[in-house]
């Protein structure tokens, strides 16, 4: 039995009926009784080319506005699915996926990107995969637990053009790193997290509105001068009121003297407009993209593209982006978390290797030789329990896999095997469900 909806903030409902309009208001609190869409997003680095896809018992519908996307009919387990653990795949909202079809649209050459408010991971993961190949991207998140969630699903992902960083906007101010792309996905309201989250509905007030657009200034102010000339700005937020959306793009357009740039879309993806036309009221178009359940098959999502005057000469004259220097620049005024592969400790004699080796899409893993595990070991291992593997396994350090695809090392020592997985990463539940049926096998 579903449970009911819990009632919205009667001045969020206020609101939201007059900005929307009674069809469309009518239409999304439909919407906020029926249960939230599922989607995962495959990760194109680790599956082999026509390999792997979506069991078809999901009834797995592609995302339009993001080729590696798919909605499913049902919710698998994901928790206890190995292969969720190994990057083979990210759950994540389709709405927000729509930043791949940005990416793709208006980045044509390599680039320097940041996602400045990047956790858990999702947009991270999904920019990376859009960014033309030789692009270097920086992803941060402030808050130290959500930083390590943050590290964790971008480790897992595996590729290695990605420096995950703890900072506020103002460290990167000072830093005086730039870059030609710059994803905002500020802190907001979470009005577009209703459905999903009751207790954002708790959290909700007028005052939290105000001090989200408020906040969501004072990033933009803090990280502008980061952002190259002729650079994009995408700005987005999980909420559907105008004060922190389209009169946050109006700001942003006004204080700095940018430009709204437009993305070509479908009828059928059925994408909102901007609620409130023009707030510069200049006579000039001003493209913006809301994704509001009921209408859309998502979650809220409001997103918009802005572009800072003036020309890069350097991507002008297409001289090489110089990664490994920045990277190095982040050392001396950032805190950076994770970058590539790390290296391993030297315990006695036997060099153990970072758990970054097992997951990395390109790294070399020769000298360890594989053992594959089945799936009570695969879980058992996931939750750093001691694992017994097959009799003609390798004696010391070895990389387990599930269905040919690495989840991590153990040292065998013939009666067990050691477990290297990370403690802070384990499956904390007791349960041992069914194996998830996500993806087809291997081909």
């Amino acid at each position: 039995m579903t449970a009911a909806p819990t009632p919205l903030p009667p001045a969020f409902a206020a609101y939201t009926r007059t900005l929307f309009g009674d069809t469309l208001f009518q239409t999304f609190l439909e919407a906020m009784g029926r249960p939230a869409p599922v989607s995962i997003r495959l990760n194109p680095f680790k599956l082999p080319e026509g390999g792997c896809k979506v069991r078809a018992a999901l009834d797995p519908k592609p995302i339009p506005w993001c080729k590696e996307g798919y909605w499913l009919e049902s919710r698998p387990n994901f928790t206890f699915d190995p292969l969720l653990h190994a990057g083979v795949y990210y759950v994540q909202e389709a709405s927000s996926m729509f930043l791949s079809h940005v990416l793709r649209h208006w980045v044509k050459h390599p680039v320097m990107a940041l996602d400045l408010c990047a956790a858990p991971g999702g947009k991270t993961t999904c920019a990376r995969t859009a960014l033309p190949e030789g692009s270097f991207l920086f992803s941060n998140e402030p808050v130290g637990r959500r930083a390590q969630i943050l590290a964790e699903n971008v480790q897992k992902f595996g590729h290695g053009d990605i420096a995950v960083t703890q900072n506020y906007p103002r460290d990167y101010k000072k830093s005086k790193l730039v870059f030609d792309v710059i994803i905002a996905d500020v802190p907001c309201s979470g009005e577009g997290m209703f459905r999903k989250d009751p207790q954002s509905i708790a959290e909700w007030s007028t005052q939290n509105v105000e001090n989200c657009r408020q906040l969501q200034r004072s990033i933009i102010a803090d990280i502008w001068d980061n952002l190259k000339p002729g650079g994009i700005l995408v700005y987005s937020t999980c909420t559907f009121n105008a004060h922190e959306d389209e009169e946050n793009v109006a700001w942003i357009l006004h204080e700095y003297g940018a430009e709204l740039l437009p993305v070509p879309t479908k009828e059928a993806w059925n994408i909102t407009e901007s609620l409130v036309g023009n707030p510069l009221k200049n006579g000039h178009a001003f493209p913006v993209y809301r994704f509001i359940p009921g209408r859309t098959r998502g979650e809220g999502l409001f997103m918009a593209v802005i572009r800072k005057q003036g020309v890069d000469e350097a991507l002008k004259r297409n001289t090489e982006i110089p990664y490994g220097k920045a990277v190095a620049e982040a050392g001396r005024h950032l805190r950076v978390l994770s970058h590539g592969v790390k290296e391993g400790i030297l315990k006695g004699k036997t060099l153990v290797p970072d758990h970054t080796l097992a997951l990395s899409c390109t790294a070399d893993r020769s000298a360890y030789p594989k053992v594959e595990t089945d799936y009570p070991t695969a879980v058992a291992y996931l939750r750093h329990e001691a694992v017994i593997l097959p009799d003609d396994a390798p004696h010391g350090i070895v990389l387990l896999t599930y269905k040919g695809y690495p989840i991590g090392f153990a040292k065998n020592l013939g009666n067990r095997a050691n477990n290297l997985y990370p403690q802070e990463w384990r499956i904390k539940s007791s349960h041992v469900p069914e194996a998830p049926a996500v993806l087809t096998e291997r081909t």
